[in-house]
């Protein structure tokens, strides 16, 4: 398929292992990557914390859309990968979540008390959006709008009141 033989592959690759866990943190790190960029930017933090969800739901509803078997196969993978690699990508998204969360509250526009608790209040809470379990849901026509009202829900209950 790729014209690769399985005694180079296995080269770089001790083990068959070793090659899914090498694919899925790839695959992993293409969504990270993005939201890296999001989550960096010195714009204003409810606009950032917006596009930063948006652009996780569009990466992932994009990956299913465009290839649903290429999906499958990687949700299969992941499946097999070991929980520390499925860890340090959730947590990384946390971390970024959090970054856009403190800098909110710094400039006074969230009013957070924990910043890494509600960073993961959040990221579970739009977990329809993105998370794999749900893709079947991501043909609702009404989608967008109900991610869009939900993002506006939880917005406006981290602003600061002041």
């Amino acid at each position: 398929m790729l014209g690769v033989s399985h005694g180079t592959v296995y080269r770089h690759f001790k083990t068959k292992a070793a090659l899914h866990q090498a694919i899925t943190t790839r695959w992993l790190e293409s969504i990270t990557l993005p939201l890296a960029e999001i989550a960096g930017d010195n714009a204003d933090a409810k606009q950032r914390l917006q596009q930063w969800f948006k652009t996780l739901m569009e990466i992932k509803q994009r990956n299913f859309v465009d290839d649903p078997e290429m999906f499958e196969s990687y949700l299969e993978l992941a499946k097999s990968t070991p929980e520390q690699v499925k860890s340090k990508h959730i947590n990384s998204l946390l971390a970024q979540v959090e970054s856009i969360l403190n800098a909110g509250n710094a400039a006074g526009s969230f009013a957070i008390e924990d910043c890494s608790l509600m960073a993961k209040t959040l990221f579970f809470a739009t977990g329809r959006y993105h998370h794999p379990l749900h893709a079947k849901e991501w043909s609702d026509p009404h989608i967008q709008r109900d991610f869009e009202h939900l993002m506006a829900l939880l917005i406006r209950g981290i602003e600061s009141r002041a």
